[in-house]
């Protein structure tokens, strides 16, 4: 029950900062280069529920972005899946 929620919480947010991303920050940039929530998104999952799990959210979002908006497979679930696994540096 407890995954299960925590699943849930996680597809919201993913949800959230997809709107916020593709609303607010598409026009907010420095320098020329715009943030990206999702890869703070899969870094927290990654320290805070673990290495195996954050990369596997991480792929599994990056796919679900890379058919919303990228126009390559793939290449958000790669950057995603590994900012999800790497825990230890930073933690």
């Amino acid at each position: 029950m407890k995954k299960i929620l925590s699943i849930i919480i996680i597809f919201i947010t993913f949800i959230f900062i997809y709107f916020l991303q593709s609303n607010f920050f598409s026009w907010f940039n420095i320098a020329g280069v715009q943030p990206n929530l999702f890869i703070i998104l899969a870094l927290f999952i990654g320290i805070f529920i673990g290495k195996i799990y954050g990369a596997s959210i991480g792929i599994i979002l990056g796919l679900l972005l890379d058919l919303f908006i990228g126009k390559a497979l793939g290449i958000n679930a790669i950057v995603l899946g590994l900012a999800g696994f790497m825990r230890r540096s930073f933690y």
